[in-house]
This record gives C-alpha cells, sequence and structure tokens, in this order.
C-alpha cells in the first residue's frame, strides 16, 4: 500500500509540475473540438474530444508518416480512456497496437507526455516494470490533449522508426489540428554508474 501511495503521489506530483508550466487557459474549449449538441446531452459530457477532431488528427499524423516513409499505429481516447479512434497503416501488428494503446493511456492516466516516465526511467530503472502493474509504460510517445487548460483526451503513436519520431507526429498533429502545444521534453541521460544524484559513482569519484 505504501509503495502504491508513492507511486500515485510521484506520477501526479510529475504531472502538476509539467501542467503548471507548459499549459495555460480559462477552461472554456472551443465546441468543435468536443461532444456538443444531442451527443452531448445523451452521455451528459461536454468536455470529450469528438470523432471530428480525432479524425484530423489521425490524419495530420499519417500524412507526417508518410513524408518519412514510415507507417504508423494511432490512438486517440476520450478522458475516461475509452477509444476515440483507433488507426493502424498497413504493416502494424499486435504489439505496436499495445504499445501504442499503453501510451496514449499513459498520457491520459498522469496528465502528462508519457515521456515524462521516459525520463523516470532514466532516473530509476524499476520504473518501467512498476508502471507496467498499472497498465502504464515508461515509453515515449503518448501526449494528453488539452485545449484551454481542459484535459479533452489523450493521444499516441507507435511503430516508427523512432520514439521521438513518434512523439513528434502526435506534437505536430496536434499543432495542425488544434493549435500550438508546449515543446517536447529533453531526453534525460544515464548517471555514470547509475549511481544516485550528488552521490558517487562505483570508482569512488563524484558523479558529474
Amino acid at each position: 500500500m505504501r509503495f502504491t501511495t508513492f507511486v500515485v503521489a510521484a506520477i501526479s506530483a510529475m504531472s502538476t509540475a509539467y501542467a503548471a508550466t507548459t499549459y495555460e487557459g480559462n477552461g472554456q474549449v472551443p465546441e468543435q473540438f468536443v461532444l456538443s449538441g444531442k451527443a452531448a446531452g445523451r452521455l451528459h459530457d461536454h468536455v470529450s474530444i469528438n470523432l471530428e477532431t480525432a479524425e484530423k488528427l489521425i490524419a495530420a499524423c499519417q500524412a507526417i508518416a508518410r513524408k518519412n516513409n514510415s507507417a504508423v499505429v494511432i490512438v486517440v481516447l476520450d478522458p475516461q480512456g475509452l477509444p476515440v479512434l483507433e488507426s493502424r497503416m498497413d504493416g502494424e501488428g499486435w504489439i505496436q497496437i499495445k504499445a501504442t494503446e499503453q501510451k496514449t493511456l499513459t498520457a491520459l492516466r498522469s496528465r502528462a507526455p508519457s515521456h515524462v516516465l521516459t525520463n523516470r526511467n532514466v532516473q530509476d530503472p524499476f520504473t518501467n516494470q512498476n508502471m507496467a502493474g498499472y497498465g502504464l509504460t515508461a515509453n515515449k510517445g503518448g501526449l494528453p490533449i488539452i485545449v484551454n487548460g481542459q484535459l479533452i483526451g489523450a493521444m499516441g503513436a507507435g511503430g516508427m522508426a523512432t520514439p521521438s519520431g513518434e512523439e513528434a507526429c502526435v506534437r505536430d498533429a496536434l499543432e495542425q489540428v488544434i493549435g500550438p502545444q508546449p515543446p517536447l521534453l529533453p531526453d534525460l541521460t544515464a548517471r555514470p554508474n547509475n549511481a544516485p544524484p550528488g552521490g558517487r559513482g562505483r570508482n569512488g569519484a563524484p558523479n558529474r
């Protein structure tokens, strides 16, 4: 129970810190991006990304993949974690699909890029194993979809040549369809000998 509490608190802290520095808004989401009319009334939901927006996002990411001579799997989820749209280009299989679903769910549940846990895994190699127990992953490629400070869903991409390309595909698609997005997180590099910050390496020398 203590470990579970620690993990949840850690993810919450990272997500809050990221959101506070990158997403601002008044909470009012333009109607063209979310459920509206009878559909919203039937579900009592006026904040979930709509199918039209999901279709545009997937089309944009697929176009980016084609320019890079690549295929891609793309998943768009609503704020409840339900699939709005999922697409795979020819040649993508089960592993690519499941990996992309996990990236997208990770971004949704943490309210931050899955890249946050990618970097955390560099600092703590047990992160990926621990997150797997929650159905999450430390692989980058998933981003939350936030409009005017309101979470309306999440999007992930997989199956491309590099994880950085997948994440960029999602970011660029979001910028094309929704508008400016926060810059992508930088990659962290492993500390020498995996020693703790501020400590000393296995050879006794201070870490740099």
